[in-house]
């Protein structure tokens, strides 16, 4: 989105509460783009600036001084929002036409008026509904496609007029918690709420928002609140400008169940913006399995029907039965994936957005109801259809989707068999329908309608016009992270979010989450997700290890930690006390042979690797810890016979490949050694300096001299 570089500076002064050069700053941006209004607020803000200036410089002590300055800020930023929307919109092609578009003709935008024509829409379907049913119906329709139109351009104005004074916003409350609006209107209304503060945040619209998702009796209209207020939040305005929204975080999480509902959402919106991820993954791993069950394959030409061979099938009768078990599994799979919060349907309905139904802006938020006029367009001819109601009714599939799926249905029907058709008008084809209880359910509704805002941001023609809130590079998306949640009752969620984002795959995610945490919080679980995050490592695993001295994955994880760093000796305590622990765990007692050989302490790892050896010989990993402790200690015959053990593997190992060549070289085999060095290299595709780099002090120790090492570096 458009943005000016000198208002950018103007909000930096004022998030550090900077305000003489917030002042001076927009002073100077008002003299190039003038304006009697904003340049009138302006002078009574810094008037009065001044004037408080003046008073403490005279060296008189104002008590009301703190709570002058903190009022003059909040004017100060409402000042350069509404002057930074009016810049955004006016430089945005498409926000202009939203603009002309909500003031072309004369309008009252009061809320009072605002709310009288919500409410004589209702009663004049009600009114409508009295009437004789040719009658009804396309009166009630006229009243539907005006109504609709007149609810685009109350969207359209709310998305491109400044903040919300507190009257206004407390007038607009009032609308939403009615009930004596439409429902569909007022979830409409909360998304354009929502994005005009993400766009820029509004501490009146915030309010509100948090004031329906709180006191408001019907589910959807809380959920879609609770999405709102949730993705209205800067993160870099906090106490520094509003005091009260830092107040009302806290006070609203001290409900429990709030709490839990701000967990459910956020790893909801994790599911969200893996979707493209999950979409590849059908694609390539789940589709091929359940075509290739139904007898078809993949061409060129598209997805084709194969011939039955009936010899096969007397040949081979288990064939049949095992593509089918495994194409159930395949469903079964996307069935999970849905049923975990998968958004499985992003990538097949991507391409139905390319209608003129979604070049208007409110249509990717409307929830989905049969009277909007372009439903009732497309279902004219298709109404008894069984299929097509359970599919729009039932389907479990998000609002923009359902209309996508009815928009294409009514293009292609004409092309369907007749057969075809009546199956379809009988309803005699399977849904996958989700039971009614199951769409009243908090979680449910929070989860269809996250795929709507998904797919408005990844998916609208002008969505650069708004601020990406799924973007990876600012993770908007991330509200775990936001320091207004530090020290709050929901900190007591952060260990089980990390874990999930971890979980997930989602490292950086679940780092920003414990970057997050508050000294008090940092328990055992912190520190050993941050030490698994490579976050201070070395740090972490010590202090969960003070925190839990006997815990076996905290001493193991420290023992890695440790090693890597070639602090073998310690690495060697800690691997000895988890051999105390378990005996006889191979990964263990490996460890710590290696540590010891690391150390020059051959016979003590030699021992044991003798043993395993014997209890296990064909275990390639107890063979190649051995191999390399016999070159090291310079019993290269013995060595020598497992290695060629080793690489006569079906698919040997090429640091077994590396480290033969050592073992060779160091037993006066130059050639059979750059021959081994060659293929590794080959393989690796590593530089040649890496051989000598690798293993530089155990190669000074074996005297090879310099000129040796500059010969067998020409000769790779």
């Amino acid at each position: 989105m458009v943005q000016s570089e000198s208002l950018n500076q103007v909000f930096a002064f004022l998030k550090s509460r900077r305000l003489g050069e917030a002042i001076h700053t927009l002073d100077a941006f008002l003299s190039v783009h003038p304006h009697q209004i904003n340049t009138d607020r302006l002078f009574a803000i810094r008037t009065d600036y001044q004037l408080m200036a003046d008073y403490w410089r005279r060296g008189f002590k104002d008590p009301q001084l703190p709570s002058l300055y903190d009022n003059l800020l909040q004017r100060m930023y409402v000042l350069c929002s509404n002057i930074a929307i009016n810049y955004t919109v006016r430089h945005t092609p498409y926000l202009s036409s939203l603009m002309l578009k909500a003031h072309m003709t004369p309008r009252d935008w009061s809320p009072q008026v605002i709310r009288e024509e919500l409410e004589s829409f209702v009663s004049d379907i009600a009114m409508a509904d009295l009437e004789p049913e040719h009658v009804a119906g396309p009166k009630k329709n006229t009243i539907y496609a005006r109504h609709q139109e007149s609810m685009a351009v109350l969207g359209d104005y709310i998305l491109t007029t400044g903040l919300w004074t507190d009257g206004f916003a407390s007038a607009m409350e009032d609308m939403l918690l009615s009930p004596t609006l439409d429902i569909n209107d007022q979830l409409l209304l909360i998304s354009c709420v929502m994005l005009s503060a993400i766009n820029q945040f509004d501490m009146a619209k915030f309010r509100m928002l948090i004031h329906v998702y709180q006191q408001s009796t019907d589910e959807s209209v809380r959920q879609r609140a609770l999405v709102g207020w949730v993705f209205a939040i800067d993160p870099e305005i906090g106490a520094n400008l509003y005091e009260e929204k830092v107040q009302l975080v806290e006070k609203l999480l001290e409900d429990e169940a709030v709490c839990q509902e701000l967990v459910e959402l956020q790893q909801q919106i994790i599911y969200c913006i893996n979707a493209e991820v999950d979409t590849a993954m059908i694609q390539q791993e789940i589709m091929p399995d359940i075509i290739k069950g139904q007898g078809l394959h993949i061409s060129k030409n598209g997805v084709l029907e194969q011939d039955e061979d009936d010899l096969n099938d007397i040949l081979h009768p288990d064939e049949t039965e095992s593509k089918m078990e495994k194409m159930e599994a395949s469903f079964q799979r996307m069935v999970d994936m849905q049923k975990q919060g998968s958004d499985i349907y992003f990538g097949g309905f991507a391409l139905m957005k390319r209608y003129p139904f979604f070049t208007e802006l409110t249509n990717w938020f409307l929830p989905f109801y049969f009277e909007h006029p372009v439903v009732t367009e497309a279902l004219g001819k298709f109404k008894n259809s069984q299929f097509l109601q359970k599919m729009l009714t039932n389907g479990p599939f998000c609002n923009s989707d359902r209309y996508s799926f009815l928009l294409a249905f009514s293009q292609v029907m004409n092309s369907i068999p007749a057969s075809m058709r009546e199956i379809m008008d009988r309803g005699e084809i399977v849904v996958n329908e989700i039971a009614l209880e199951d769409t009243q359910k908090p979680a449910y509704i929070r989860r269809i309608y996250l795929q709507d805002i998904y797919r408005f941001f990844r998916l609208f023609s002008n969505r650069d016009c708004f601020k990406r809130i799924f973007s990876s590079d600012e993770r908007r998306y991330l509200f775990f992270k936001n320091p207004i949640f530090r020290s709050t009752h929901l900190e007591a969620y952060f260990n089980e979010m990390a874990a999930f984002l971890i979980k997930k795959k989602k490292l950086e995610e679940a780092e920003a989450v414990l970057m997050n945490y508050g000294e008090h919080r940092r328990d055992f679980q912190y520190y050993m997700m941050a030490g698994y995050l490579g976050y201070k490592p070395l740090e972490s695993y010590a202090r969960a290890l003070e925190l839990q001295p006997d815990n076996e994955r905290a001493i193991k994880s420290y023992a890695r930690v440790l090693f890597a760093e070639e602090r073998y000796e310690e690495a060697l305590g800690r691997y000895d006390r988890l051999v105390a622990i378990q005996p006889e765990k191979k990964n263990y007692l490996l460890n710590r042979a290696v540590c010891q050989t690391n150390l020059g302490r051959y016979e003590e790892a030699e021992k044991v690797l003798f043993r395993l050896n014997y209890e296990k010989p064909d275990d390639e990993e107890v063979s190649r810890v051995l191999a390399w402790t016999l070159t090291c200690d310079g019993k290269y015959e013995q060595a020598d016979h497992l290695y060629r053990h080793l690489l006569s593997m079906e698919e040997p190992s090429e640091e077994d490949m590396l480290n033969y060549g050592y073992c060779l070289w160091f037993n006066g085999h130059v050639d059979e050694a750059a021959d081994c060095f060659h293929r590794y290299l080959k393989e690796t595709g590593a530089d040649k300096e890496f051989i000598i780099e690798n293993e530089m002090p155990l190669i000074r120790t074996k005297g090879i001299t310099e000129p040796e090492i500059q010969m067998m570096l020409y000769i790779l």
